[in-house]
């Protein structure tokens, strides 16, 4: 997949002495891909660093001028000429700009800015990106989630592959990454086998939407290496500003800080930062459900109601109690198309003044197949249902 950036270079290259047709392809791009080809524009031709909302205004003023030089000038003026014009002398950012080839400077650029292995932006390049991206979040008062990703058990890989395989794998994750991610959010390889996402303009709840989805894609990915498969899986923690930081180095150690906590439930795991101890992503939400107790004979269907659910388990109100270690089968119907049915161990079971019971049901961790089932549900249906999400889990 070429990235928006890589289009609008082959655009200028492509165009660099029709500037009329340049402009129309421009154009269709954004209109193709929204707001943000407006700040890769600027970005590319002035290193200018412009919210897309600003750089849209921008855009318009800059043709109106490319337009009038033309006029008064009795000739065309460049495109680049009007853009250098407007910032030089209307708006006053740029001071002193140098003059120089794209691709020349994009060659330049990319060495000190993107890994050489993968293909994303280096330590360094992202560390300029948080701040500015921090910066922009603050001024704006936008949200702003940062996911830390970790390959589980990458060294066994080196060790038993040997590190052109290891290379091989970072390279299929950093491609996989790159297709998940939008194109607004920024992909960096961290150093060794850990990699980050920067999502502007990002909650948690759609923070944790992207890390799922790259999580699944990466669990069910093989890499091919010279006759052998190799599986890997990944861990992710996510942090969001301003919620749990205030300034970008914080962001960065709290996203690093839930890495590590999903490492501590296992491999292959998303988890968020948080001062509580709990595991999974949790969606709030109500809706009629039915459960039955397994192992027992003609045991009747009860029925309940939601309160949330996760990756990890259910939160469950209902008239009927249920003993600690029960096994149960819920019947849960988010699509109606197509139920869903989880097994699942009765672990709290609580009476509530209303004479209901709250139940705490976790489900069968080991069963991938059921994990994966509901990460499906809750990515489907998580933005129509309206939840809230949190990092704590209807399980302890």
């Amino acid at each position: 997949m070429v990235s928006i950036r890589d289009q609008l270079l082959g655009l200028f290259e492509s165009f660099s002495d029709n500037d009329v047709r340049l402009i129309e392809e421009l154009n269709n791009l954004i209109a193709k891909e929204g707001k943000g080809v407006y700040s890769l524009i600027f970005q590319i031709l002035t290193n200018l660093d412009i919210h897309p909302d600003e750089a849209e205004k921008h855009w318009q003023k800059i043709i109106t001028d490319y337009q009038d030089l033309g006029s008064a000038m009795g000739r065309d003026v460049n495109l680049r000429t009007a853009v250098c014009d407007y910032f030089c002398t209307i708006n006053k950012s740029l001071h002193n700009p140098k003059i120089i080839e794209i691709h020349i400077f994009e060659k330049a650029s990319r060495s000190s800015t993107f890994d050489s292995l993968t293909g994303l932006l280096n330590r360094n390049a992202f560390d300029e990106t948080l701040k500015r991206e921090v910066s922009r979040a603050k001024r704006y008062d936008t949200s702003l989630t940062l996911l830390f990703l970790d390959l589980d058990d990458f060294k066994s890989v080196n060790d038993t592959q040997g590190h052109i395989a290891g290379d091989e794998v970072l390279k299929k994750v950093a491609r996989l990454i790159m297709a998940e991610k939008r194109s607004e959010d920024i992909a960096a390889r961290f150093g060794g086998e850990e990699m980050i996402v920067l999502l502007p303009e990002t909650s948690k709840a759609d923070g944790w939407l992207l890390a799922e989805r790259i999580r699944k894609k990466v669990e069910e990915t093989e890499i091919l290496f010279e006759g052998n498969t190799i599986k890997i899986t990944v861990c992710g923690g996510l942090a969001s500003f301003p919620i749990d930081a205030s300034d970008d180095l914080t962001l960065l150690k709290n996203a690093d800080l839930a890495m590590y906590r999903a490492k501590s439930f296992g491999k292959n795991n998303i988890s968020f930062f948080s001062l509580n101890k709990r595991k999974n992503v949790r969606v709030d939400y109500c809706t009629d459900v039915e459960f039955q107790e397994l192992g027992i004979p003609e045991k009747p269907l009860h029925p309940a109601t939601t309160k949330s659910l996760s990756i990890g388990g259910i939160l469950l109100e209902s008239k009927n109690s249920l003993d600690i270690g029960a096994k149960i089968q819920i019947r849960i119907t988010l699509d109606p198309d197509k139920p869903l049915l989880i097994i699942g161990t009765v672990i709290r079971s609580i009476k509530m003044k209303s004479d209901r019971h709250e139940i705490s049901v976790a489900f069968l961790e080991s069963d991938k197949d059921i994990r994966n089932e509901v990460s499906n549900y809750l990515i489907k249906h998580l933005k129509d249902l309206s939840p809230r999400i949190s990092d704590a889990a209807p399980t302890p």
